[in-house]
């Protein structure tokens, strides 16, 4: 196979992606015909798993296995030698039931559900701790627990988003603030009882509403119904669009701390302002200013509009960000790195552990 660039396609024939039930397909052909499967970015995975290809030197004697499901995988696959599973999507943070016979597990997001309160904001803080105690509760089963060390975070990637070709410089940006998201779309009990993310959200338009009156920034706030499947149109087609003609991206966290939305923001070049991230190797070096609570955004949004090199600054940040920590190289380096850790020693014993997901 011959790419577009007029060399040789790596040969991916060895990396599958779980289609429901027993069925897999190559990643190449989904890469063609349904690139939001698992409801991630096939394209972006595929660019990981090319690079990786030309970094780990055995690659062609293992099985790359991506799917959505934490509790079981193919029969083809059972007590398969060097088996290494991405695992797409997994909000609640489960350690896969098959983790200890695979020989690597990756998860997007990862398996740690981190403790994430907000400043003094009583429901919320007791939402949160019910939460992780849910979360925590799935850990418990002797089939749950990460026995073998093997399972890593690794980032989302962005979603439906065009590569892009040229970065619109900060300033000659035209939206000052942007977010587009769901809020709300199952209503429990009334709405007496909402999630974090409902009310994190909730909180964040309802503070950038506030912020905004009698002030001359554009600010662009779009609510959806819900998040796009693969095969569903999205709502909010312009969402690209936006977010390359945004200064400030405005994240905050779902069900999982982590989002595509932060990605997405350092990808386009935003400055992002976001919630607490998880404890994982590639938010340590993240340019985005993390808040405590949305009470705290108008005061960073006045004084971060309102200093051009600044911004410049964290444009910059943002995408080197993105080219050292996020991009498709960059995470084939650090997934080859734990597969060179995996394989045992001389005397049997595997080396000191990177950071892990766990």
């Amino acid at each position: 196979m011959i790419s577009r660039h007029g060399a040789a396609a790596p040969d991916l024939s060895n990396c599958l992606i779980c289609m429901g039930g027993q069925e897999t397909e190559s990643i190449t052909r989904v890469r063609e015909f349904l690139p939001y499967a698992l409801e991630c970015n096939i394209d972006y995975f595929t660019s990981v798993m090319s690079e990786l290809s030309t970094l780990l030197g055995d690659f062609d004697c293992y099985t790359f296995v991506f799917t959505r499901s934490v509790t079981e995988i193919p029969v083809q696959f059972h007590q398969m030698e060097n088996l290494v599973v991405l695992v797409m999507g997994d909000e609640w943070a489960r350690v896969p039931t098959y983790a200890t016979d695979a020989h690597a597990v990756f998860k997007a997001p990862g398996q740690h559900m981190k403790l994430a309160m907000h400043h003094q904001w009583l429901r919320f803080n007791a939402m949160a701790i019910v939460q992780y105690l849910r979360q925590q509760s799935k850990r418990f089963p002797k089939h749950h627990r990460d026995t073998k060390n093997n399972i890593f975070a690794i980032p989302y990637g962005y979603y439906r988003l065009p590569k892009r070709d040229k970065v619109t410089p900060i300033n000659n940006r035209a939206i000052d603030a942007a977010f587009t998201g769901s809020v709300d779309h199952k209503h429990r009990l009334g709405g007496l009882i909402k999630t974090n993310k409902v009310l994190s959200r909730e909180r964040m338009v309802a503070t950038v509403d506030h912020w905004k009156q009698g002030k001359p920034y554009q600010v662009d706030v779009k609510l959806s119904s819900y998040f796009p499947k693969a095969k569903d149109k999205p709502q909010f087609d312009d969402y690209p669009k936006t977010l390359m003609n945004t200064k400030i991206c405005l994240s905050p966290r779902g069900t999982h701390l982590e989002t595509y939305r932060l990605c997405e923001g350092m990808y386009y070049g935003c400055a992002v302002i976001a919630e607490e991230q998880p404890d994982h190797w590639f938010a340590e070096s993240s340019p985005a200013f993390i808040i405590k609570d949305w009470d705290q955004l108008p005061d960073l949004l006045d004084e971060l509009l309102s200093n051009p090199l600044r911004l410049e600054a964290l444009q910059k940040a943002s995408l080197q960000y993105w080219d050292n920590t996020l991009a498709p190289a960059s995470v084939a380096n650090y997934m080859n790195q734990c597969l060179q850790q995996l394989t045992p020693s001389m005397n049997g014993e595997r080396s000191e552990k990177l950071d892990q997901a766990a």
